[in-house]
């Protein structure tokens, strides 16, 4: 307890090095230890020998210099000038004991001890000023000496003081001299670093920081004050914590160098208004490696790790991988356009072709004038069918390539999507599908493209009517959602699994796609419905499971032209695997709807 006491009491309140804190800590504990020492000796002196005579109370007061001396420490926080006044009280005690003549005898080795409290300071001009004051008094002892022994004694001590004096003068040379390469080898040593860029700490055992060199770290905005101790780590990232205090362990057990990749905080990101936002990581490669082997009880750094900042090529790594994976996905959408679009536009074609054979030649032509209609009309709707996929593929091409425009018109959408219901009705009922509205009250008119927004809603009401069996129920609905106006189209058909969810949207996707797929479609659907949603600054929400339905919920909003300044994106879609759209209650509503049209 008493040492962790000593060490708090030594904590200086700028950087030092474990060299100058163990100064401070011996001189604390010395002085102190001096201090109280004379404190309990003033009671059993007056015990001892009664009452002290005036001398005797100055003697006892100068040497209270030791805890003046740890006064000045604490409060001017400067080691040299604490010793100056320790050095300084032994000589001015020496000189009590000599002017009050009752304790000469002692002038000698206080003079020494100020010689000694000098010498440590490693000052020599302090050392020359304390050597010169001791010579002066040991001189006024040889005047007044009483007889010649004390006179003798006196000359006998000036050479063994110029001694220490040479002696001391040695020491101090030598200090300056390990102080001077230490203070080259730190500045190279930072002037590397700083070039580099790097972050350049020592640890201790514990992953406390014992020292930054270098000033690369207020490159990011950090005073070293804010990574001394537990500071550093402190902002190393959570996840990465475990991995920091493995790196300095592994390097202090095996003695080779450890590498790790750490995140670690140099700020914070805030608005517009100055408020916090979240904090901001970069990426450090830490190289750490054991520089000595620290002794039991024993201060100092073991660990150096060197922190190269890698962000920059962290992101562009990211971004390279990112490239790939789009690449791969570019090429994976080729793969399926040629798979789908080729099956898509090859049925229509060889039916075109068929037909229109058949009604050129004379043996084959049929002389039934209707079924030469009926054959028209075969290629006709297969020339349409043709029409729309090239349409939906352009559309796409336009809406990747930024190139689609859109021209805002205010527009009541309940009335569009009655429009197109009507248009999907006579589908619908061919695949025995119940198409139900439920629009809530007073809708506003929204601004958007009108073309646009039915292009959506037939999308979506195609693909609900499709994916939808027998018996089935498809339910449209429009509600307000904040600024926004909710478009939701509900089915009770075979859903899609949580697998495909994360790819609904994607360009030529189509879940559980396959070349003998049981539904036609070229998988542009919902892609066309991302880039026209995306133009009007929307949003979408997929909510499916398997065999329990899809529901697909549009955001528009209100008025869309605040985003036409903007640069044309993909909307954003949710997607949700939990449960199905349609809920027993809409079943039994769909059961009921299919009695009265039967009855």
């Amino acid at each position: 307890m008493s040492s962790e006491w000593i060490e708090r009491l030594a904590q200086s309140r700028r950087a030092v090095d474990p060299m100058e804190r163990a100064r401070r800590e011996a001189f604390l504990l010395s002085h102190l230890v001096l201090a109280a020492a004379v404190l309990v000796a003033a009671p059993l002196w007056i015990v001892v020998n009664g009452a002290p005579t005036l001398g005797e109370s100055a003697i006892f007061a100068l040497a209270q210099a030791p805890l003046l001396s740890v006064v000045a420490l604490l409060r001017l926080d400067d080691l040299k000038i604490a010793r100056s006044i320790a050095a300084f009280g032994w000589l001015a005690l020496a000189a009590a004991c000599l002017a009050t003549g009752e304790h000469s005898g002692a002038t000698a080795p206080l003079g020494a001890l100020a010689l000694i409290e000098a010498t440590l300071a490693a000052d020599l001009a302090l050392v020359s000023a304390v050597a010169a004051a001791a010579l002066a008094v040991l001189a006024v002892a040889a005047l007044t000496a009483a007889n010649g022994g004390g006179f003798f004694a006196a000359l006998l001590a000036a050479p063994l003081v110029a001694y220490v004096v040479l002696l001391a003068r040695g020491g101090v040379r030598v200090e300056q001299l390990r102080a001077r390469a230490e203070a080259r080898s730190a500045r190279d040593l930072r002037l590397v670093s700083e070039a580099a860029g790097d972050l350049v700490i020592a640890f201790d055992e514990g992953g406390a920081v014992c020292s930054i060199i270098g000033e690369a770290a207020k490159a990011y905005g950090l005073e070293a004050r804010e990574l001394m101790g537990r500071g550093f780590f402190q902002r190393v990232h959570v996840a990465d914590r475990p991995s920091f205090l493995k790196l300095v362990s592994d390097a202090i057990a095996t003695g080779a160098t450890m590498r790790a990749t750490l995140r670690l905080r140099i700020g914070d990101a805030r608005n517009e208004a100055g408020q916090f936002m979240e904090p901001v990581f970069h990426f450090f490669e830490a190289r750490s490696s054991l520089v000595e082997t620290v002794a039991e009880g024993e201060r100092g750094a073991s660990v150096v790790c060197i922190l190269r900042d890698v962000t920059t090529e962290r992101h562009a790594a990211e971004t390279i991988e990112a490239a790939r994976r789009e690449s791969e996905l570019a090429a994976a959408g080729k793969t399926r356009f040629l798979a789908n679009v080729s099956h898509e536009l090859r049925t229509p074609l060889n039916a075109i072709i068929g037909f229109s054979e058949m009604l050129s030649s004379e043996q084959l032509a049929p002389v039934d004038p209707a079924k030469r209609r009926e054959y028209a009309e075969i290629i006709r709707n297969s020339g349409q069918h043709l029409l729309a996929v090239v349409n939906t593929i352009l559309d796409m091409s336009k809406i990747e390539s930024g190139s689609m425009q859109i021209t805002p018109e205010p527009f009541s959408l309940p009335e569009l999507v009655d429009q197109c219901v009507s248009m999907m009705q006579l589908k619908a009922e061919q695949g025995d599908v119940v198409m139900s509205r439920d629009y809530a009250d007073r809708l506003e008119e929204i601004v958007g493209d009108k073309r646009a927004c039915k292009q959506i809603i037939i999308n979506l009401l195609s693909n609900a009517v499709k994916f939808t069996p027998a018996n089935g129920r498809v339910r449209i609905r429009l509600y307000p959602d904040g600024n926004c106006l909710a478009l939701a189209v509900s089915d009770s058909g075979i859903g899609i699994s949580a697998s495909d969810l994360g790819r609904i949207g994607d360009p030529f996707f189509q879940a559980s796609a396959c070349h003998d797929r049981a539904y036609e479609g070229t998988g542009l659907g919902l892609s066309v419905v991302r880039g026209l949603v995306g133009l009007h600054g929307g949003t979408i929400a997929v909510e499916s499971a398997p065999r329990c339905g899809t529901s697909v919920t549009v955001r528009l909003p209100l008025d869309c032209r605040p985003y036409q300044a903007k640069a044309p994106a993909l909307a954003r879609i949710e997607t949700i695997a939990r449960r199905g759209a349609i809920r027993p209650a809409d079943e039994r509503a769909a059961t009921e709807d299919r009695v009265k049209k039967i009855a």
